[in-house]
Parts: structure tokens; sequence; C-alpha cells
């Protein structure tokens, strides 16, 4: 009996020392024993704020997170504060609703029209904008960017096919988006672009979450600003891509979901927001 149980101690030796031999350590074979779980992603539609003054983001089903809203004033006001930010010179469109003109003393504070801290940030260049997500990367601990043009379409759609974030029916879009309407039209006489025949309430800018969302708990995916993507165009990277129309634009056009346009990353307007995006876990 003794001899068969020395046997079998000798045995379980012979097969440690050949394991330790192959090289194998004692955090490799406990990891084979219980492999680490991967980082768990949150549920869709969970909201993610960080600190009081960043962004809510809502969580999508792919994993990443993106802005319930465009970023506020408040919300750039803490980065401009903290990083000494001034960025002077904004283009402004003028009363005809075709010129536009660079206001040298315009900035993301005084844009040209009233605003409230719940406002979209306006006048902020894709310079801007990526510079505030550096510093919000960093103050956080958790990489945040410009959603891609792809992203944003994506997070819009929300999960559908239909040509606007709130459906098919372009009737509804003073519900959920601020566009160029009647109150726009009573602000700006002198613009004879035909405006969408329905009212938002609001002639400039709206706060941000005043209308409805999308399927995501999104607001403003199209109308009140249009917001800047981390894409460049037509592979000119000097050249972005922002997408989801403004306030001041009457063309159902430009409030598809699959609309854009692009300009120089240097260029702010005080049409022109942005939305953040958090990547998913890896």
């Amino acid at each position: 009996m003794r001899g068969a149980i020395r046997r079998r101690f000798a045995a379980a030796l012979a097969c440690f020392a050949l394991l330790m031999a192959c090289g194998l350590p004692h955090a490799a074979l406990a990891q084979q024993a219980a492999p680490p779980a991967s980082p768990a992603k949150a549920a869709p539609g969970k909201a993610i704020q960080e600190c009081a003054t960043c962004p809510i983001v809502i969580t999508l089903p792919d994993g990443s997170a993106i802005g319930k809203f465009p970023v506020t004033r408040v919300e750039f006001a803490a980065f401009a504060n903290e990083t000494k930010f001034d960025g002077k010179g904004c283009f402004q469109m003028q009363p005809n609703g075709k010129d536009w003109l660079s206001g040298d003393n315009a900035d993301w504070k005084s844009p040209g029209y009233a605003q409230t801290d719940r406002h979209p940030a306006v006048c902020v260049s894709w310079n801007d904008a990526t510079r505030y997500v550096e510093w919000l990367s960093k103050k956080t601990g958790h990489e945040y960017r410009l959603p891609t043009l792809e992203e944003s379409v994506a997070a819009a759609v929300a999960g559908g096919t239909d040509e606007f974030p709130f459906g098919g029916d372009p009737a509804t879009i003073c519900q959920y988006a601020n566009v160029g309407d009647v109150s726009y039209g009573k602000a700006f006489p002198g613009d004879a672009r035909p405006h969408q025949p329905c009212d938002d309430k609001f002639a400039y800018t709206a706060p941000v979450g005043s209308l409805k969302p999308n399927k995501y708990g999104l607001y403003d995916m199209t109308g009140n600003v249009w917001q800047w993507t981390n894409s460049c165009m037509k592979g000119d990277c000097s050249n972005a891509i922002f997408r989801g129309g403004a306030w001041n634009d009457t063309d159902l056009e430009n409030f598809r979901v699959r609309h854009s346009w692009g300009d120089r990353v240097q260029v702010r307007s005080f049409a022109l927001g942005f939305r953040i995006l958090r990547p998913a876990a890896p």
C-alpha cells in the first residue's frame, strides 16, 4: 500500500518537473485553470457620465457609447477654462440666408445670437473638437473621440432603415429636429428660401433635449447643429465631414441621415458643433 502511494507521488512530481522544464510558469498554470473574463460591455441604452461637466453618453449595441446630446456650452466651458482655450473667428450667415462672413470676434461664447449653458456649443472647428476629446480622454482615463461618419449614421438610424432619424414621414420633422421653419422665417424675413411648413418654436439653436429623441434615446441626431465626424472628406484629411443639418437649414435634403457635407478642419461656423463617442472596450 505504502509502495503504491510512493509511486503515485513520484509520478506527480515527475509531471510537475516536466511542466517546469517546458518553461510554463505558475501564473500560466493558474490562467489555464481559470482564464480572465473579458471586460464586460454595458447593456445598450445605459447612460454614462464620468464627471459633473462631462457629456452623457448612451451605450449602443456594439458596446460603444455616443453622446446623448451634442456637446453643450457648459461642457465645452469646462475644457476651455482648464486649457485656456481661446478660439476667435467664426463664420456667420447673413440675413439673406445666402452669404456667409467671418466674424473676427465671434466665438463659442458669442456666436451672434443668444444661448444658455444648455445650448449646443457652436463656432467649434474640427481641430477644436479634437482638442476637446483629447482633453476629456486624459481627464477621465477613457478614450473619447469624434464618431466616424458611419458611426454617426448608424446611431442616427438606430437600427432602422428610414431616411430620417425620426422615421419616414418628413411632416413630423419639427417634433424631432430644430430646422429652418416658421420660427426661423420670422427671425430671417430676408431669407427667400422656402422654409419647412411646421414650427419647432426655435429661431436659432435650441437647448439640447428640447425635442423628441430617436429610438436609441439620442437627441438632435438631425437638426439643431451640424456635427463634425472623424472622417476625412474624399480622402483629404485637411477637410473633415459633418452631418445632421442645422437650425438655419430649410432644405429637407440636409436632414436625411446619410446626407453630409465637409469643410476645412480649421473652419468654425455658428451652425456647427460636435458630438462625442466612447469606443467599445477591447
